[in-house]
């Protein structure tokens, strides 16, 4: 038994007509000749043979329920197909809950009217800061990134807090222009310049930790854009808790260079 009309109606509904990953519509304008161009294709998250993809005890009933489907354009379709270490059964549903959630969203006329960012489902979103040592891995975040913000502790000493918002403001600046640096000596002096404030700070005891999370621009008339947020918080190095990328604390010690965000 496959996908039943039913089914396949619903998936569909709950979608939005638009791929669950890249939220693009999944189907083409008509001509003046032809038909619209359908490109939409009903996923398996648990494979629907137990030869395929994500492979699953699933009974056929389960497997060919709307829950365990969701819509993708082609090019999507073949790539979750073609990369099931990286589009696991958890990671499709969490992009299927969050694709619906942004459908609702969307058609919400309240909420309609305003541009918002919301989580990339391509993406997983972080949990934790990774510990920054070393001026090279937030330099690349600074490129790959279009938006930044920043925590720090209150009520510090204005000798502390002078040392910390000037690195920020660097921060803010290099975000500036970093897409205008393009030789290696230029992006090599960056990351020396940002080496240089980390190494500040952890010389009056403060440590830096960073992520960039991957939102999507929507303001419901164009197609989403990508939209990285970096985020850099400095903290007391008495205050840091030390985490592995789900959150869960150490016990004893760290393991990876990795803060929590507590």
């Amino acid at each position: 038994m496959g996908v039943s009309e039913k089914t396949r109606k619903i998936v569909w509904a709950e979608a939005g007509g638009r791929c669950a990953i890249c939220r693009g519509e999944v189907i083409t304008p008509r001509t003046d000749c032809d038909d619209p161009s359908v490109f939409g294709e009903e996923a398996h998250i648990v494979a629907r043979s137990k030869g395929g993809p994500r492979s699953g005890n699933l009974d056929a009933d389960s497997r060919h329920n709307h829950m365990n489907l969701l819509l993708l354009c082609s090019r999507h379709h073949k790539q979750i197909d073609d990369q099931p270490h990286h589009f696991t059964v958890e990671r499709l549903r969490e992009i299927k809950e969050q694709h619906a959630a942004w459908v609702r969203h969307s058609l919400d006329e309240k909420a309609a009217g305003g541009p918002r960012l919301v989580p990339d489902p391509a993406f997983p979103q972080p949990r934790v800061l990774e510990l920054i040592i070393r001026g090279n891995p937030l330099w690349n975040m600074i490129k790959t990134s279009v938006a930044f913000e920043y925590a720090l502790p209150d009520d510090l000493p204005d000798d502390d807090e002078s040392l910390i918002v000037e690195f920020l403001d660097i921060l803010s600046d290099y975000l500036d222009i970093a897409p205008e640096l393009h030789s290696v000596r230029e992006n090599r002096d960056a990351e020396k310049s940002l080496a240089h404030y980390i190494h500040d700070l952890a010389e009056n005891d403060f440590l830096v930790g960073a992520h960039v999370r991957h939102m999507l621009y929507v303001n419901g008339r164009g197609d989403p854009l990508a939209w990285p947020v970096l985020r850099v918080e400095v903290q007391p190095a008495s205050h840091a808790v030390v985490a592995d990328q789900a959150g869960r604390p150490f016990a004893d010690g760290p393991s990876k260079e990795q803060v929590g965000e507590g």
